[in-house]
């Protein structure tokens, strides 16, 4: 069997797994008057539902944040559901009369699927589709199915796929009970179920090593073209989903960029995209747009995004980016902090940047500058702020600078070249002539300062 072979062998046993691990989850063919079958595919109705065991006051945003992403997913949200424990139910989740609420909900409002604003134990996901009689996921499910729709590249496709492998794999046991036979003592650890249930670990885990693979060729393939680029500083955008990362990467990069995809979506880009930038007297860096984040960002989705995500590890400096105008600015900051923290690039020069601030009155943008004293207020679509954000990020540049001198032999053929990229990537703070000699007291970034002293320019 060719490696082709196998692989596609592979990708058609994943699928399947997935298929027989979700009961009834291919609804029947939708005809017309005509008793055609209908290419029109209609939306699923979806209803949420949250169990809250504390009293954190950010639960109804959660719920709330929850229908955004079922409307990303390409479903209707018919009915909200939530309730109030002291702790889950080991079973379902919730309580007996609530689930009994909700087969009621289901049967009034003819919904195809519940999901439910946490992640599910496999048997609590079980139980609650056998209660039901309807297609039960969780959110790491749902925000993974957002990620497979959204995924344009190879790389995020692979990234994906690597995601929902992780996911499913734990969730793989009992999968093929219905071949079980009955036998004393065996406690569902015998017969050919058993049997079945380790060959799909191992096609899954097979399957796991094969995307890392491609993956890291990848990733080597991006750290070559990096190094191709090593003599500009970077910068990263990160921040939240749809705060307007993409828009501000367009009007910072115009006219000479191409314009990258800008939705009012969740997860609308989720590939890095990297534009230079002029920030001003002849220096550039190079910005990149990165995969937006969300309040409880899956883990399988932080590790299988970890190459793409590694534009943030790499970039000079980062520009955290919110929305303005967004009611829950404060926990959405807080959750792209705790991702950044998992990145270990707390420590990175940075610098915040609230967008959309046309959508603010002008005393709320003047009391958030006024308490926001070293952020940057911007509009991508008005191009407000855009100037000063260019020249603060040229400062914190300027304050990664090192002040070092250079003595340059004046039949150095390399002479003229040397001294414009310096000119650059920094400043010429002072030159001189003595004999055929040019000294100069320089500023140049510390990635410069790297390529000088490889190529041994003293």
């Amino acid at each position: 069997m060719s490696i082709a072979t196998a692989s596609c062998s592979l990708v058609i046993a994943h699928w399947l797994l997935l298929y027989m691990s979700s009961p009834n989850t291919t609804p029947p063919p939708v005809k017309d008057a005509q008793g055609m079958i209908s290419l029109n595919v209609p939306k699923e109705r979806a209803i949420i539902a949250q169990a809250i065991f504390d009293q954190n006051n950010d639960n109804e945003m959660s719920l709330d944040e929850l229908a955004s992403l079922v409307d990303a997913a390409g479903a209707e949200v018919v009915a909200s559901v939530t309730q109030k424990r002291a702790k889950p139910d080991a079973a379902t989740l919730f309580g007996k009369g609530k689930v009994e609420e909700l087969v009621n909900v289901r049967k009034a409002t003819e919904a195809d699927l519940l999901v439910v604003d946490c992640d599910l134990s496999p048997a609590q996901a079980r139980n609650l589709e056998s209660a039901l009689k309807m297609r039960v996921i969780d959110r790491t499910e749902l925000i993974l199915d957002i990620f497979a729709r959204r995924a344009q590249t190879k790389q995020a496709k692979l990234q994906v796929e690597l995601a929902q492998l992780r996911y499913q794999l734990p969730r793989l046991k009992r999968m093929w009970t219905h071949l079980d036979t009955q036998s004393g003592g065996s406690i569902g650890l015998r017969g050919p179920g058993e049997t079945q249930l380790e060959t799909d670990k191992r096609l899954a885990n097979t399957r796991i090593e094969l995307l890392q693979k491609q993956l890291r060729t990848i990733r080597q393939r991006k750290d070559i073209e990096s190094k191709a680029r090593s003599e500009f500083e970077t910068a990263a955008l990160v921040g939240y989903t749809n705060v307007g990362k993409s828009a501000l990467l367009n009007a910072l990069s115009r006219p000479t960029g191409d314009k990258v995809l800008e939705k009012d979506m969740l997860f609308a880009t989720l590939g890095s995209n990297t534009r230079k930038v002029d920030l001003g007297g002849g220096r550039e860096v190079l910005l990149s747009d990165t995969v937006g984040l969300v309040r409880r960002l899956p883990h399988h989705l932080v590790e299988s995004f970890h190459s793409t995500l590694a534009e943030v590890q790499d970039a000079d400096i980062l520009l955290l980016v919110a929305d303005a105008s967004d009611p829950e600015l404060d926990e959405k900051l807080k959750a792209v902090t705790d991702v950044l923290g998992e990145l270990d690039v707390l420590k990175k020069p940075r610098l915040l940047v609230f967008n959309k601030c046309d959508q603010l009155e002008p005393t709320v943008l003047a009391g958030m500058q006024k308490q926001f004293r070293d952020a940057v207020f911007t509009s991508a679509h008005t191009g407000f702020g855009l100037d000063e954000l260019r020249e603060k990020v040229l400062s914190l540049l300027d304050e990664n600078d090192q002040e070092i001198e250079l003595r340059l032999d004046a039949a150095n053929p390399q002479l003229g070249k040397v001294r414009s990229q310096i000119s650059k990537h920094g400043r010429i703070l002072e030159e001189r002539w003595e004999e055929d000699q040019l000294n100069l007291r320089v500023r140049i970034s510390p990635r410069w300062r790297k390529l000088l002293d490889a190529n041994a320019v003293q």
